[in-house]
């Protein structure tokens, strides 16, 4: 599975092993950025949040818990770090909410309505809407869903 093998490679790295950091990034970065993307409305900043994620993940492994659930851990700093970065932004950028591509032809999430999604984050649970989410948005299958958010 890969939750355990995400659990096994974290807690390597918790005592130490900085290569595997580039595994968990392997395992998790695609999720990380679905994760992120329709939160923050913008291509390049979510792969910056991204990859700050695991810098960050780095930077505090001794703060996970180990045997919680490795993969919610790492998408609570992505999260945390996606709305920081929004109200960090807020008054420097303005999106243009029309635009239907990035530039180098991958979906963007101009289309989506914020305040829509604001309201599912506000009215599901933390895992219902990751599953809406990565379904909807992400255009994930199911059982790739269950998988990543280890619900099988």
């Amino acid at each position: 599975m890969k939750e355990e093998k995400l659990e096994k490679v974290i807690l390597r790295l918790r005592e130490g092993d900085s290569n595997a950091l580039s595994e968990i990034y392997e395992i998790t970065s695609r999720g990380v950025f679905t994760f992120v993307l329709p939160i923050l409305h913008d291509y390049q900043l979510a792969e910056d949040v991204m990859q700050q994620t695991f810098v960050t993940c780095y930077e505090n492994i001794q703060s996970y818990q180990p045997g919680t659930n490795a993969r919610n851990w790492l998408l609570t700093i992505a999260k945390n770090m996606a709305l920081t970065e929004i109200k960090k932004r807020k008054r420097e950028i303005s999106y243009d909410f029309d635009q239907d591509n990035h530039p180098d032809g991958v979906y963007y999430l101009g289309n989506i309505d914020s305040p829509t999604i604001a309201l599912a984050n506000k009215v599901l649970a933390e895992d219902e809407f990751n599953i809406v989410i990565m379904y909807a948005v992400g255009e994930y299958k199911h059982h790739e869903i269950a998988e990543f958010l280890h619900m099988l």
